[in-house]
């Protein structure tokens, strides 16, 4: 295939925030199957989506590999082929709850998906052994370009990993979507994915892998997707924090006393969540609800709970997770200046009345 359809037209389920570039998140109640179609797949991008021809895309490898060569998609597809499920999220995921407000596409809660990835582990493109012992970084390139203001130039989007998370197994170079070739708005024909990392390291449209002897310090490495880090210089974004949605029923619902049906989603970095806990007065009182196991460190888990409520009235719920590692949400995430990683508690105000 030469070529990958736009989902664009088809999503209107989405939320659009932007349309140059185009940006969109996915309506929590809209999240309802284990794995988001490609359709509802939320979308962020920081330049126009490049056209690109699989017949004659090429990835260049370069700086301090020890082999610098180009491969192609053929060749790529000729490697041992692998699938792993992940979910992605957006570095600006619920910005806009986060106060005072911040620049940034405001997002709510939407910013965040879960598909399955097909494609090769980078590690098996690169080889044995591929980067001069001075290596410090991995930089990767995508094809998407544009004028950044805040830098008074056009630029390409370009990151850099550690090399020890650059050659980690479950590091991929992936080719199809849920079983589809990538969609035009998800990084067709190529992207990296970084799973269990925001999804700003899993660069679209890749075209350059380069090894580099010093540290990055590209636009988007280091004046954005950054986070303070006590007064010493920022440090770039990586894994994920450890979050719960709910999901249903949607902020603002209207209900009946009675016997209440609580679902959510919950995720953290590299690792499954442990427990979720459930709170239905605003956070005084917590209990734990049924968590379904994960299916991959990476992806997000179901959980529910049944909620009984006899009076009318307005009732506040929120959830909150609890990794393997024993990390937990916080009631609200520290505010940073471009309002990234928001992990804080989300409300969900209720309103249960007597049906008339």
């Amino acid at each position: 295939m030469t070529d990958s359809k736009s989902v664009v037209p088809a999503h209107a389920d989405l939320i659009v925030l932007a349309t140059h570039p185009y940006v969109a998140e996915t309506p929590l109640a809209r999240q309802s199957e284990p794995l988001t179609p490609n359709a509802r797949f939320f979308i962020r991008n920081h330049f126009t989506v490049p056209a690109l021809d699989a017949s004659t895309w090429k990835l260049s490898l370069g700086g301090s590999v020890r082999l610098p060569r180009t491969v192609t998609l053929a060749e790529l597809r000729q490697l041992p082929r692998r699938t792993l499920s992940a979910t992605v999220e957006c570095a600006g995921n619920a910005r806009s709850f986060l106060p005072p407000p911040t620049e940034g596409n405001q997002f709510g809660y939407g910013a965040v998906s879960a598909a399955s990835w097909t494609g090769v582990s980078l590690r098996d493109v690169l080889g044995p052994d591929p980067f001069s012992a001075s290596t410090r970084e991995v930089l990767f390139v995508g094809a998407d370009r544009g004028f950044e203001k805040n830098v008074g130039t056009e630029i390409a989007f370009e990151r850099s990993l550690p090399v020890e998370v650059a050659l980690d197994p479950d590091t991929m170079l992936v080719y199809e979507m849920n079983g589809e070739p990538l969609p035009a708005e998800h990084g067709f024909p190529v992207r990296l994915l970084v799973p269990g990392w925001y999804g700003v390291a899993s660069v679209k449209w890749l075209v350059e892998i380069r090894g580099l002897e010093h540290p990055f310090d590209g636009y988007f490495q280091k004046q954005r997707y950054i986070l303070p880090n006590d007064g010493a210089e920022p440090t770039p974004l990586g894994e994920r924090r450890v979050r719960a949605v709910i999901t249903s029923p949607v902020d603002g619902a209207v209900v009946q006393p009675g016997r209440i049906e609580v679902r959510g989603l919950a995720w953290s970095g590299n690792q499954p969540v442990a427990k979720v806990e459930l709170s239905a007065d605003g956070g005084q009182t917590w209990r734990e609800v049924n968590l379904e196991p994960a299916s991959s460190p990476y992806v997000w888990q179901w959980w529910q709970a049944t909620w009984h409520v006899d009076r009318a009235g307005t009732y506040v719920l929120k959830a909150r997770a609890t990794d393997v590692k024993g990390r937990r949400q916080p009631e609200a995430a520290e505010w940073n200046l471009l309002g990234y990683a928001n992990n804080g508690i989300q409300s969900v105000s209720i309103d249960v009345r007597k049906a008339l």
